[in-house]
């Protein structure tokens, strides 16, 4: 009861979220036995220093340097010349845009501003509602932490001890399937609008050459990808040539990123890996907390006691994983519940990978939802479209996500056959 009074409490005094999880796990700690908080800096420094942790500031580096780049142009234009003289076209180039930068950022929340500022100023130029743009933008923002290489899915492979490839693999098709229900949404608001037709038309060589110029913007993400599934590196290792690479084509291919640029390179990947890190360790020791007091293994055992059916158990969870979302970011929930729900995934043999990915779907679409929901007072704040108006709005765009998430609870094996294809080579 205490570490619930002193974690509302903080969250309700506006204390960092970071702060608010390491207070509670000192007062948790506190209650058990004061010698416990001795171990606390060491069980900080444990969380932090995990291997697979290093992907975090490799994979916020490569957004950055191919930000800087150009690499959202090129994408930007291959999109427009790929969908040419269509009903709608600009929303479709924002999907189609919102999913490949999905590789890019790994970041719903980043993927939400970058869309906003680039694409709402044309889409209301073209005359889309405002209403319809901005919420439009938000849900496609939710494909970024799917596709790899999403930060949320190295997070949940850190704690809970599995397969970050395996993660990355699931969610592809995750992504893709997302970016298809999206686009079916759009085609059917689109028949009975007045949507501009994109006046974009290019000729066969010119469309070759924009993809050209565009290739390695596109394939980069594919590339981490299919470096880790075949197992030429680990994800830590695949996000250290990402960076790499994108450095070397963007100074010396594309010559946009000079000497000066990597002052603001590294300080933006400090600012934002700093933040990731100091939440990922404090949750940890609140994990470890959690451990000590047995709290996970009561949760299994009431849980258990309501049924004994492992899609029923799923459902459960995916619920109150839906409430959790609606109030808390993904990040700081992931390690706060991992360790909760761990051990009810194993006492029922359901798979930590699809766990994982239900788990991450489901806290990223609550991120659109009131009354935390980053991504959608993010696109607000960028937009310019007041909160109260991206609420009423939004709530079809969440339906569209939860049928996604419910598909891929009740059918798995529409995602989860290549992490199984990858394990079997």
């Amino acid at each position: 009861m205490t570490m619930i009074l002193v974690f509302l409490a903080t969250l309700l005094l506006g204390v960092p979220i970071s702060f608010s999880l390491g207070l509670t796990a000192v007062a948790g700690l506190y209650e058990m036995d004061p010698e416990f908080l001795i171990a606390i800096p060491q069980k900080l420094f444990a969380t932090s220093n995990a291997y697979s942790m290093i992907a975090i500031p490799l994979f916020i580096m490569t957004g950055e340097i191919m930000g800087i780049s150009g690499d959202i142009g090129r994408m930007m234009e291959f999109s427009r010349a790929l969908i040419g003289r269509v009903k709608g076209g600009l929303a479709y180039v924002c999907l189609i845009v919102g999913t490949m930068i999905g590789g890019l950022l790994g970041m719903a929340n980043a993927a939400a501003a970058l869309l906003s500022t680039t694409l709402y100023p044309e889409m209301v130029k073209d005359k889309y509602a405002r209403e319809f743009a901005a919420p439009f933008i938000a849900a496609v923002s939710v494909i970024s932490p799917m596709i790899p290489p999403g930060l949320l899915f190295v997070i949940y492979g850190v704690a809970s001890n599995t397969s970050i490839a395996a993660i990355f693999a699931a969610g592809f098709p995750t992504g893709i399937m997302i970016a298809m229900m999206l686009g079916l949404i759009v085609y059917a608001k689109g028949r009975n609008s007045d949507w501009p037709v994109s006046q974009t038309t290019t000729t066969h060589k010119e469309f070759l050459a924009i993809s050209k110029r565009a290739a390695f913007s596109i394939f980069a993400p594919l590339m981490i990808f299919s470096f880790i599934a075949i197992g030429v590196c680990t994800p830590t290792e695949a996000a250290a040539v990402a960076c790499v690479a994108t450095f070397c084509v963007g100074t010396f291919v594309y010559k946009k990123i000079k000497f000066g640029d990597m002052k603001r390179i590294l300080t933006s990947t400090a600012e934002i890996s700093g933040a990731i890190l100091i939440i990922s360790a404090m949750g940890g020791v609140l994990g470890w907390n959690l451990t000590l007091a047995m709290i996970p293994q009561a949760i299994a055992v009431g849980i258990a006691s309501i049924s004994d059916n492992p899609l029923v158990i799923l459902l459960i969870v995916q619920f109150f994983l839906f409430l959790v979302g609606m109030i808390m970011d993904s990040a700081p929930a992931v390690m706060i519940l991992v360790p909760v729900f761990m051990p009810i995934m194993k006492r029922f043999d359901l798979d930590p990978v699809h766990f994982g990915l239900l788990m991450c779907l489901n806290l990223s679409i609550g991120l659109l939802t009131p009354p935390v929901g980053t991504v959608l007072y993010t696109t607000s704040a960028a937009t310019g479209v007041p909160a109260n108006r991206m609420i009423r709005a939004i709530w079809p765009w969440v339906g569209a996500l939860m049928l996604v998430l419910s598909i891929i609870t009740f059918l798995p094996q529409t995602v989860m056959w290549l992490p199984r294809l990858i394990t079997q080579r």
